[in-house]
C-alpha cells in the first residue's frame, strides 16, 4: 500500500492525476508518439545530410573528370613533333 501511495504521489508531482487512469495512459501514448516522431525527424535529416554529401562528392568527381578530359593533350606521339 505504501509502493501505490508513493508511485501516486510521484506521479502527481509530475503532473499526472492518478484518479484517472485513462488521462494518465493518454499522456503517456502521446509522449511515446512525440518520441517516435522526433525519432524519425533525426533519420530524416540524417540521410538528407548524407544524401547532400554524397552528391556534392559525386558532383566534385564529375566535375574534375570532365574538366581532365577536355583538357589539351600534352603527351606528344612517340617520333612526331
Amino acid at each position: 500500500m505504501a509502493a501505490k501511495e508513493a508511485v501516486s504521489e510521484t506521479f502527481l508531482t509530475l503532473g499526472l492525476d492518478t484518479k484517472d487512469p485513462i488521462s494518465v495512459q493518454n499522456q503517456f501514448a502521446t509522449l511515446r508518439n512525440i518520441h517516435y516522431g522526433m525519432r524519425h525527424v533525426r533519420n530524416v535529416i540524417i540521410a538528407g545530410v548524407l544524401g547532400a554529401a554524397v552528391s556534392g562528392g559525386v558532383w566534385v568527381f564529375w566535375t574534375g573528370f570532365k574538366a581532365s578530359a577536355a583538357a589539351p593533350s600534352t603527351i606528344s606521339a612517340p617520333g612526331g613533333h
